[in-house]
């Protein structure tokens, strides 16, 4: 991030829903990426919903976490085709889902998560697959514990770390490109416009 959008941030209402949403998912709403968690204040869910309703944005609630809640953002086309691929059907296999249903992908993994964060025990390390990581990286998270990684950025790398290099520069330019916008008083809906999102999307669930 650089100075100029840093200090654009610090002037702004770090509360505002449309700058959350920028913040923590302009790789997916940029096409760049399937997916990204979007945490905010409990509070805040009903606008979140309203917000991705409008904006043509996929949202799924994963949990709440104490004070916040936490949706799945996704772009369902992308999600979809990433969770097709063969070898990311084996591994989830493998972890325990059926692979014949997107909507069955989306309640298992969250009824693990769910799990997982009020209960504190085994983390639901497909996350990654959630997210879109390389499969490489997920199993080599997994495989080292979180450590001897070569890049960490976005998530933690294990395979091409210049090419995923080059893609978090990537991430880091639209999400600069997105807070410049929202400063200038663009909507969500405006910016996934921009940049060609679908917004055939359903409604934040």
């Amino acid at each position: 991030m650089c100075k100029e959008v840093f200090e654009m941030i610090c002037a702004m209402d770090r509360r505002k829903v449309e700058l959350q949403i920028v913040l923590q998912c302009a790789p997916t709403i940029a096409g760049l990426k399937t997916s990204n968690l979007l945490i905010v204040p409990k509070e805040q869910e009903d606008k979140v919903r309203f917000v991705l309703r409008h904006s043509g944005l996929l949202g799924y609630r994963l949990v709440y976490d104490r004070s916040r809640v936490v949706f799945l953002v996704f772009n369902r086309d992308m999600l979809i085709s990433y969770l097709a691929k063969s070898e990311i059907k084996d591994f989830l296999s493998e972890n325990g889902y059926r692979t014949d249903a997107f909507g069955y992908y989306l309640k298992h993994f969250q009824e693990r998560y769910d799990s997982y964060v009020r209960n504190r025990k085994e983390f639901p390390h497909e996350m990654g697959v959630f997210l879109g990581y390389p499969l490489c990286d997920v199993e080599g998270f997994i495989e080292n514990g979180g450590g001897n990684f070569v890049l960490a950025g976005y998530w933690k790398v294990y395979g091409n770390a210049s090419k995923t290099q080059e893609l978090f520069e990537k991430f880091d330019d639209v999400k600069d490109e997105m807070v410049r916008k929202i400063s200038l008083g663009y909507s969500i809906k405006e910016i996934v416009s921009e940049y060609g999102c679908d917004a055939s999307s359903k409604a934040a669930v």
